[in-house]
C-alpha cells in the first residue's frame, strides 16, 4: 500500500492513506482502519470509526476508510 507522511495542523508529522486503498476496502467490504500515527492498518474497525486504538504504536488514531475519504485524508 502506498502512505506519504504529511504535516498536520498540530505541527506532529503523521500518515495518509492512498486513495487506491480507501477505494479497495470499500469496494470489497473488508472492516479495516489506517492509523495517521504509524501508517499501519488494522482489521475489525468500523467504516466510519473515529480515533480507535492502533495494535501496532498504541495511539487512539486509527480511522475507518470511509472516514477517511470523507475527511479528505489520503493521497
Amino acid at each position: 500500500m502506498r502512505k506519504v507522511q504529511y504535516t498536520a495542523k498540530s505541527g506532529n508529522k503523521q500518515w495518509k492513506p492512498a486513495f487506491s486503498w480507501i477505494e479497495s476496502v470499500q469496494r470489497n467490504d473488508t472492516y479495516e482502519g489506517f492509523c495517521l500515527a504509524c501508517g499501519s492498518t488494522q482489521d475489525g474497525v468500523e467504516p466510519d470509526a473515529r480515533r480507535y486504538h492502533c495494535e501496532a504504536c498504541g495511539s487512539n488514531k486509527v480511522y475507518g476508510a470511509e472516514e477517511l475519504g470523507a475527511m479528505g485524508l489520503y493521497c
